[in-house]
């Protein structure tokens, strides 16, 4: 089973990933060459935090695998507040360098060479996220009611006492006669589908550009400091 790793100075520690598996995920984080947090699991993102809490000053890492299971990225977030919600999101934080010439590092040079693609690709993934629920939606409606189900006899249930409720006049109160245009209408029913797809588009977007700023910043930087 191929390990896949990643490096990081930061903030004068020694940051080390190791990611390995296809189905089920195990990545181990280690600071300084000690162990601070291990976690096995079949998501595809992965977040650790240190398990000594004594530890939290080093903040997370957050591993991404991709859907055929090959680890992909790994990006140390710092410490502080809102450290749960910047894992959650996976925006921002530190990419760790992967190895030379593994897999993960020839995924990134693609990425940062044809950023167009990879916004492509993301944005199908949000595409995908809309339209595979409602066809499978569609499609177990659609053979559920093409199933002739047996009929279940219920028994018969008593009948309730009827409840003597007060009766109370309301005054009538005049409503505005005035309602939405239909385009408008149309655009609001269709916006809780949309809005996934533009979500991706932007992310991935933002993503590359932090990637590549990061990249270049790491290239300007003298290897003896």
């Amino acid at each position: 089973m191929t390990v896949q790793r990643w490096q990081l100075t930061h903030e004068g520690r020694e940051h080390r990933v190791e990611a390995e598996g296809s189905a089920r995920h195990r990545v181990r984080w280690y600071v300084d060459g000690a162990l601070v947090g291990e976690r096995t699991a079949m998501e595809d993102k992965l977040r650790l935090r240190p398990t000594d809490r004594d530890r939290e000053d080093l903040g997370g890492v957050l591993v991404r695998f991709s859907a055929l299971g090959a680890p992909r990225r790994a990006t140390l977030f710092a410490g502080g507040d809102g450290l749960e919600a910047r894992l959650s999101a996976g925006l921002g934080g530190t990419d760790l360098a992967p190895e030379e010439d593994s897999p993960a590092a020839v995924h990134a040079r693609k990425v940062l060479a044809h950023p167009t693609r990879y916004t492509v690709v993301q944005t199908a993934g949000g595409v995908a996220a809309v339209v595979v629920p409602l066809a499978v939606a569609a499609l177990l409606a659609r053979l559920a009611f093409s199933i002739d189900w047996p009929s279940i006899p219920f028994p018969d249930l008593p009948d309730l006492p009827d409840v003597p409720w007060p009766q109370i006049d309301l005054p009538d109160l005049p409503l505005p006669d005035w309602s939405l245009p239909g385009w408008i209408e149309q655009v609001l029913g269709y916006a809780k589908y949309v809005w996934p797809v533009v979500l991706a588009f932007v992310v991935a977007r933002a993503e590359v550009r932090r990637r590549r700023r990061q990249h270049e910043e790491a290239a300007e930087t003298p290897t003896d400091q």
